[in-house]
Formats: C-alpha cells, sequence, structure tokens
C-alpha cells in the first residue's frame, strides 16, 4: 500500500520514511514551500531539509498534483489541507502517516489505514540517565551484571541525585563497570580535570575506545578534551602524531574573503579550523612548530584536508586521527575518512550537527555524523558521548538562547 504523508512528519521525521511508497500531495507542497520562508529558522530549516530530501528520493516518492475537490460532508472545509489530504486517501485507496491526532481520528472514522510507526527522532546522547532512588539502580548494586536499564555496550549511565550525580556507571556487553577516570597533565594544556559526568564519559570513552564520537554546543569542552586526551598520549609515547582530517567551510552566512596565498598548511591554518588550534593551543607558533617537528623529529601535528586524503592510509603511523567540526561532513567524506583508519590508530570525531552545520549539503539524514553514530553505536570499540554543559563562559552560555 501506498501512504500519503502529513506536512508535519515531512517536517520532524523525515529520514524514518526509507522504503516506503510514499505519496505528497500538491497541498502538502504547497505546506512545506511556506515554511522555508518562515521567521522560524527551525521550522524553515527543516522544510529545506525536507524539500531536499524529496529530490532525492523521486523514485520511491509519488507527487500528486491533482486539487482534490472535497466531498466529505458539508462539515468539512473544502479549502482545509487536512480535508483534502483525507479525500487524496480516499480516493485513491492510499494509507495515512501523520503525527496529527486529530487528523489520524478524522482517518480512523473513514477506515483510512494508519500506518502507526515511530516516527519520532531518535536521539543517542551515549548515556542513560536515573535517579538514585530508581528501583532498577538499586537492583544492579546487586549484580552489576544484569542489564537493567537495555544499555548498548559503551554506554553510560548517569545516576543523578537532585541536580549533582552520584554515580557513574558503563555497561561494556557482558557487565557494568563503574566509570572512575582520573585529571593528568600536559605540557601543552597543563592540568585537565573532567568538570562533570559527561565530560568523564568522554574521558573514558576516549581512553578505552578505537573510534569516540563528542557531540556537543559551542563551549561544552569536546575540544579541549579530545585534544588534551590527543596530546598526553603522544607526549607518554603511545602514540606518535595527531593527524586531523579537516573540511575548511566558512561559517554559515558569513562572507567569504577570497583566495588565501601560501602552503597547504598555511591555508588552513588561515581558516576557522587554524582559529580553533590556535586558540586551544594557546599561540599560533606552537601550532606551527607542531607542524614542523624540531631536532630532526617528525612532526607532531599533520593537517590533512578531505581533498587530500582518498589513498591515505594510517596503518603504521601509530597516529589519532581527529576529525575537527565533523558536522560539516556527509555520509560520504565520512565513510572516506573512517576507511583511512589502520589497526594501530585511534579516531576522535567531534562536533555538533545540531546548530553548526555550514552548508546544506551536510544537513539532515545526509549529515555524516548521524549517520556514523547509526551504524557504530553498539561496537565494542565505539563510544560516543553528548555533552549538554557549557562551561566557556557565562555569556556563551547566555547566547546558546539566540
Amino acid at each position: 500500500m501506498r501512504y500519503v504523508i502529513d506536512t508535519n512528519v515531512l517536517l520532524n521525521s523525515i529520514e524514518k520514511l526509507d522504503h516506503l511508497q510514499i505519496i505528497i500531495p500538491s497541498m502538502v507542497l504547497r505546506e512545506l514551500e511556506k515554511h522555508k520562508l518562515s521567521q522560524n529558522q527551525t521550522l524553515a530549516f527543516q522544510a529545506r531539509v525536507a524539500t531536499r530530501y524529496i529530490e532525492q528520493h523521486l523514485n520511491q516518492i509519488h507527487i500528486d498534483v491533482k486539487d482534490y475537490t472535497v466531498t466529505l460532508g458539508s462539515d468539512f472545509d473544502p479549502h482545509y489541507a487536512d480535508n483534502k489530504i483525507l479525500q487524496c486517501c480516499i480516493d485513491n485507496q492510499h494509507g495515512l502517516i501523520t503525527h496529527d491526532l486529530l487528523l489520524k481520528q478524522k482517518a480512523r472514522g473513514f477506515q483510512i489505514p494508519l500506518l502507526e510507526i515511530d516516527l519520532q527522532n531518535e536521539r543517542y546522547e551515549g548515556y542513560v540517565e536515573s535517579d538514585v532512588e530508581n528501583a532498577r539502580y538499586a537492583a544492579l548494586c546487586h549484580n552489576l551484571d544484569i542489564n537493567h536499564f537495555q544499555l548498548l555496550p559503551n554506554q553510560y549511565l548517569v545516576i543523578k541525585d537532585g541536580d549533582s550525580y552520584a554515580d557513574l556507571l558503563k555497561w561494556t556487553g557482558e557487565s557494568h563497570v563503574y566509570v572512575r577516570p582520573r585529571g593528568f597533565d600536559t605540557t601543552y594544556f597543563g592540568k585537565f580535570s573532567p568538570k562533570d559526568a559527561y565530560q568523564r564519559c568522554a574521558l573514558d570513552s576516549l581512553k578505552n575506545n578505537t573510534i569516540t564520537m563528542i557531540k556537543g554546543k559551542a563551549g561544552s569542552g569536546k575540544s579541549l578534551i579530545s585534544l588534551s586526551y590527543a596530546m598526553r598520549e603522544i607526549e607518554k609515547g603511545k602514540f606518535d602524531r595527531l593527524i586531523c582530517f579537516v573540511n575548511p567551510m566558512a561559517s554559515r552566512n558569513s562572507a567569504k574573503l577570497g583566495f588565501y596565498p601560501g602552503t597547504r598548511d598555511e591555508k588552513i591554518m588561515d581558516s576557522a579550523i587554524g582559529s580553533m588550534l590556535c586558540s586551544k593551543f594557546g599561540d599560533k607558533m606552537i601550532v606551527e612548530e607542531l607542524l614542523k617537528g624540531k631536532d630532526k623529529e617528525p612532526p607532531k601535528l599533520l593537517l590533512l584536508p578531505f581533498s587530500d586524503i582518498r589513498g591515505f592510509d594510517t596503518t603504521g603511523l601509530r597516529a589519532i586521527v581527529y576529525i575537527i567540526e565533523a558536522q560539516n561532513l556527509d555520509v560520504d567524506l565520512m565513510k572516506l575518512a573512517v576507511q583511512r583508519i589502520g589497526e594501530d590508530s585511534k579516531l576522535i570525531i567531534d562536533g555538533d550537527f545540531d546548530a553548526q552545520v555550514d552548508h546544506s549539503s551536510y544537513e539532515g539524514s545526509n549529515n555524516g555524523m548521524r549517520r556514523l553514530s547509526e551504524v557504530f553505536r553498539g561496537e565494542a570499540y565505539y563510544g560516543e558521548v553528548e555533552l549538554p554543559n557549557i562551561y566557556r563562559s557565562e555569556i556563551a552560555k547566555k547566547a546558546d538562547l539566540m
């Protein structure tokens, strides 16, 4: 059976429609076009993503351009879009997918088949939160081998006591283990100590997993944690170098300054990626020294744009690969990056695909971070943590509300 899709499904749950034969009536397209011009930036963004999805999936989507005449009864407004959707279903014996409860009730009244599936966006944060009084937590404390919270391997359990956290555990796939990562010192960043339970989860994942994705808003500490850990491992001799895969993008809606002269490294250092590295290390000269190496030692830092990584292989390099601003990657670029990772290397991915995507081609279901999470979560070598708290400053915290 084919299913007519309501506008709210296109806006909020479009990535769940794959493999369904769907019908999009003209009245839904008109609503979508109106939303693209909305002053509500979130709504306008969702409409753009939906429009692009439709264009990319025309092989499984039928556009119904007919302007239906509503004959449902005198009580049904003939100009109301929902009534035209109902008429489309009745005339063609289609089913319906919608989040609108009132429209569902009307559809049941006309015996229109409803596809009741979970269309809400799944959000994987890498942890589950629970209260210290939860009976499942009490049972867990008596037997760490039972997965009371149905966690995936390497998913964390944050036990809260009011506004503070009381305990932190991780499910290994066989048992729960307590998470107690300690702070450490590095030459470049001084002493690093995790500020909350979520940063502790991120640090534990970095230490124990081959691939770690750290998500979070600007100022949540994802880059500082990643760089501090990477440089500590290099200083201890566990790894030889840090390789940054970068996709330099101008910030969304910003003016581009045109051509930058210089070498590849100089061009990257003049981008937002270079600004971030200089900010974290504290001085551009430090970054340049790491890029050049000293005393006949090979460079400890290598910057590789995505345009140059095809065919690159980290095997034998004992490297930590760090993908900075990974929200600016589509699925193909993320796949290309992960395929570069050899057995003796680690991969760290950081980004914020909720608020910091800088080009429309990386939005929605085509975002590489989203897809990587869907594919890798639950693997024994993969960890993922979302950092919810902003620590940069009170100003940065307030700016997040804009």
